[in-house]
């Protein structure tokens, strides 16, 4: 049986601002983070992690989750 729940990397652009009075301006910093999709519908389920750990792990759980209660019915 295919998962339904997938961990899809995501891009994020971290900007930093700056104060009234200050004149270094650090630049853009590129960065990931992780969102757990769902395959049936495209959309996204729960927050966003920083860690593909975090991610994998809670992916696992709701796939587990999933296919018992399909099991049963």
């Amino acid at each position: 049986m295919e998962d339904i729940f997938v961990v899809k990397r995501c891009n994020k652009i971290i900007i930093h601002g700056r104060r009234a009075g200050e004149t270094v301006h650090q630049p853009a910093e590129a960065a990931v983070w992780y969102r757990i999709a769902d395959t049936r519908t495209n959309g996204f389920i729960g927050d966003g992690y920083d860690l593909e750990n975090d991610a994998q792990r809670v992916c696992r759980l709701l796939n587990a989750r999933s296919q018992m209660t399909v099991r049963q019915d």
